[in-house]
């Protein structure tokens, strides 16, 4: 197995060196990013979408009647998902 130290003699070899390592680095493909075509709402966006007041919005989000995401104390609602709950039940 070769040992990967190298004992460089002079500045001319160093630079050298360099050069070709920054001639041998390839471009990093960006991977594609899909954005998500999810929107996500937090609870005061969700209550001026529907135009209800909060207590009302947080009435609703107690009894399930919207569904929600909570991590911590942050709770986000899906926008398709909060026009579905509105289609299909009468609140």
């Amino acid at each position: 197995m070769e040992s990967p130290i190298m004992f460089i003699q002079d500045k001319k070899e160093f630079f050298n060196l360099l050069d070709e390592w920054e001639a041998s680095k390839q471009p990093v493909p960006k991977k594609e990013v899909k954005e998500s075509d999810e929107i996500y709402l937090s609870q005061a966006e969700v209550a001026r979408f529907l135009r209800v007041s909060m207590p009302t919005l947080i009435s609703w989000k107690k009894a399930r009647k919207i569904p929600f995401y909570q991590h911590g104390r942050k709770i986000l609602f899906k926008k398709s998902e909060v026009l579905d709950a509105m289609k299909s039940t009468v609140l």
